[in-house]
C-alpha cells in the first residue's frame, strides 16, 4: 500500500494496514486544484479507500465534493433521493418499505460491492454522515486484490474466468425489502454478465467482485450453488488481515474503489438512535 504525499498541506495516514488512509489539512468547500484532484484520487486507488477528515458539508457540498473523484451518476434506488437533489441518495435506518417494516435489516448486511446488475457499475462509492448514533454503526471494507493474491491457490485458479449472471435481485437472493423485488418483476429487468474476477483498469490489479444479492447464477451452477459458493469465497477473502471497519466521525468523507474492494453496513448500535448518511456514486467502465 503506497502512501504518497506531494502536497505538505496534507496530512496523510494509513487506516489499517490494508484498507484505507485518511487526510487531513484540506478544506473540500474551497477550491481543489488539478494537482491536488490528482493526488486524492491517486490516493484512493492506490489504497483501497480514502477518508477525508473535518469537512462541514451540505448536500449541494457533497455533490460538488464527489465530483472531484469523476462523472457522478443516479443511485439505481430512486426510493430515498433528496428531493431538490436527486444524486444524492440518503441511507437511513428509519426508512420502512410498503408493508410498513423496517427497509433494511441486520440481514440484507452482506458483503458486496456495488450495482453489479449494471452494465456499467459506479467505480467509487462515497458516504458523508448526516446523523449518527453513540457507538457502533460502522462501515466495513475489505481490500478484495490482497484477498484475491492469498487465496489458496486452486481456488484462485478456479474463480479465475468465472462469469456471473446479476439481476435486482438474485434467483436465491434473501431481502427484505419486498418494493425491490417488485420493481424487477414489474420493469422486466434484464440481466447482465460480468466476470467474477475484474482487472483494474487503472493499476491492472485483480479483485474478487460481486454482489450475493444481485447474484442470479454463476455461469455452470445454479442459483442455491452460487450462493453457497460465494458464501465460502467470502469467508476466504475477509479474513481480519484484509479488512477494516471505518467507525464513522462527523465530518468524514469517505470513499472506496468498488474495483478493489467489498464493504457491508454494520447494525451492531442501538436502533432508537438515528443513523444516516449522504452517498453518492460516481460513475464506472464496465468491468473487464
Amino acid at each position: 500500500m503506497n502512501v504518497i504525499v506531494q502536497d505538505p498541506t496534507l496530512k496523510v495516514a494509513k487506516l489499517s494496514p490494508n484498507v484505507g488512509v485518511e487526510v487531513t489539512g484540506i478544506d473540500l468547500t474551497k477550491p481543489v486544484n488539478a494537482a491536488m484532484r490528482k493526488q486524492l484520487n491517486d490516493l484512493l486507488e492506490d489504497n483501497i479507500a480514502l477518508c477525508i477528515r473535518g469537512q462541514k458539508f451540505g448536500p449541494e457540498q457533497f455533490l460538488a465534493a464527489a465530483g472531484l473523484f469523476g462523472e457522478v451518476m443516479p443511485d439505481q434506488n430512486q426510493r430515498y433521493v433528496l428531493k431538490d437533489l436527486p444524486l444524492v441518495s440518503s441511507l437511513s435506518n428509519r426508512y420502512k418499505n410498503s408493508e410498513g417494516r423496517q427497509a433494511k435489516v441486520a440481514t440484507d448486511a452482506k458483503w458486496h460491492t456495488d450495482h453489479t446488475n449494471q452494465e456499467m457499475p459506479p467505480k467509487f462509492t462515497t458516504l458523508y454522515p448526516v446523523e449518527l448514533p453513540d457507538r457502533g454503526g460502522g462501515t466495513s471494507l475489505c481490500n478484495a486484490r490482497a484477498a484475491y493474491e492469498a487465496l489458496p491457490a486452486d481456488l484462485k485458479k478456479k474463480v479465475t474466468g468465472m462469469k456471473t449472471v446479476n439481476q435486482l435481485v438474485g434467483a436465491a437472493a434473501k431481502l427484505s425489502n419486498v418494493d425491490v423485488v417488485r420493481e424487477q418483476v414489474e420493469k422486466n429487468i434484464k440481466q447482465v454478465m460480468h466476470p467474477l474476477v475484474r482487472t483494474h483498469p487503472v493499476n491492472g490489479s485483480k479483485a474478487v467482485w460481486f454482489h450475493p444479492s444481485k447474484l442470479d447464477h454463476i455461469v455452470g451452477m445454479t442459483p442455491e450453488e452460487s450462493q453457497a459458493f460465494v458464501a465460502d469465497l467470502t469467508s476466504h477473502l475477509t479474513k481480519p488481515e484484509f479488512t477494516y471497519v471505518h467507525e464513522w466521525k462527523l465530518g468524514d468523507m469517505l470513499i472506496w474503489d468498488n474495483r478493489s474492494a467489498l464493504h457491508k453496513a454494520g447494525f451492531d448500535y442501538d436502533p432508537n438512535q438515528h443513523r444516516m448518511l449522504y452517498r453518492i456514486l460516481v460513475r464506472g467502465d464496465r468491468p473487464a
